[in-house]
């Protein structure tokens, strides 16, 4: 039917309009049915990842105490991948995709067109990737083409075999959800389970035909919730339908399974997570794929030549969203004046830029060498 379609509206040149659920299924093949767990858990991490900040940047390394800092905003990198990476997609909404596949299939490849040497705009490629050593087969708007491993961002899932591994704890979980739905949902004012016996042990046409008229007329009575009657001598046992399911203990260690799997906790979903959980969220699942966005794109994009003269994309989360103003400024403080780290530094893992005399370290000006006396 939809090949029918497409062919009639080439023909007649009527525009075919998709919903949004037909559009991310042609796009990226994932609009499929997941366990209700492994769908919140996908849309969690790769919404988080999303939230990633960019910045186009050229350090110049001086005799200065400050280096030379310089920030393409407008650059075509940083137009494609924070501003606009294609038509239908913001930033947000197409980062997220990238993530989800790489989550699901292993491996997410996006396809960077190109004007001259400007990208134009980005593309998440789709179907199954294939590749050799140098070259990659890959399919956009139902076409598969090759386009050469170079040319293209290639953001692998450091932590493999993961969909293999979750697909036994999933189906267990969706069995049972299933179950569970049959359950609610069979309302015993409208199903009747039993049998109906009659004064009789002589099998004919008639008690037969009269048999499937009471049964009818019992199952009529029971859907309408109303009272029925039974003849003289007549006697119907009913049967409970009990449909079992795993029981609460059961279900929790699955999930626990599923959660682990992906190094997260249940109650991050909830909002009642702890200091502690939600730091090990951000260095096990959202920095590692921050890092894969990071490493790929900068390996590629840049060239040897940008790289010696000092071009980096830096990627980094708001702190602020992360901590609060005052852990912050406790931890900036910290580890400025013990010397540990720079101001220039610190302002790096925020995003911000350097600013004069920021690269030299500090100590606290009260601070008193202790030098052991050694009497002559």
């Amino acid at each position: 039917m939809g090949l029918w379609n497409n062919f009639r509206n080439w023909v007649s040149g009527e525009k075919r309009y998709m919903t949004i659920q037909e559009k991310n299924r042609k796009r990226y093949g994932y609009w499929k049915r997941n366990s209700i767990y492994l769908d919140n858990i996908y849309n969690k991490i790769s919404v988080d990842v999303a939230m990633m900040n960019f910045k186009h940047v050229k350090v110049t390394k001086g005799d200065s105490t400050v280096d030379k800092w310089e920030v393409y905003e407008n650059s075509d990198l940083m137009n494609a991948i924070a501003f606009s990476p294609n038509l239908d997609e913001p930033p947000i909404v197409f980062w997220s995709s990238v993530i989800r596949m790489m989550l699901e299939k292993g491996i997410a490849v996006v396809v960077p067109t190109y004007d001259g040497d400007k990208i134009r705009d980005l593309t998440l490629a789709t179907g199954n990737i294939r590749f050799n050593d140098t070259k990659i087969l890959v399919t956009i708007n139902d076409i598969e083409k090759e386009v050469n491993k170079a040319d293209v961002w290639v953001f692998e899932n450091p932590k493999q075999n993961l969909t293999a591994q979750l697909h036994q704890i999933t189906q267990l979980i969706d069995d049972n959800l299933s179950a569970l739905s049959a359950k609610i949902n069979d309302s015993p004012s409208s199903t009747v389970f039993g049998f109906l016996k009659f004064p009789t042990k002589v099998a004919d046409g008639e008690l037969k035909e009269r048999a499937e008229k009471r049964v009818k007329d019992i199952q009529t009575v029971a859907q309408n919730g109303g009272i029925t009657y039974l003849e003289k001598d007549e006697e119907f046992q009913e049967l409970n339908k009990k449909i079992s399911t795993a029981s609460a203990e059961e279900l929790n260690f699955l999930k626990s399974q599923l959660f682990q799997s992906f190094g997260i906790n249940e109650d991050l979903f909830t909002g009642n997570y702890s200091e502690a959980q939600f730091k090990g969220y951000f260095s096990s699942v959202l920095k590692v794929y921050q890092r894969v966005i990071k490493e790929e794109i900068n390996r590629k994009y840049f060239t040897k030549t940008a790289r010696t003269q000092g071009q980096k994309l830096m990627v980094f989360y708001d702190l602020f969203d992360l901590t609060s103003i005052k852990d912050l400024t406790e931890f900036g403080y910290k580890m400025t004046y013990s010397a540990i780290s720079s101001p220039n530094e610190i302002r790096e893992l925020v995003g911000w830029l350097p600013y004069e005399d920021g690269n030299i370290f500090k100590s606290n000006a009260n601070a008193v060498d202790i030098v052991k006396e050694v009497s002559e």
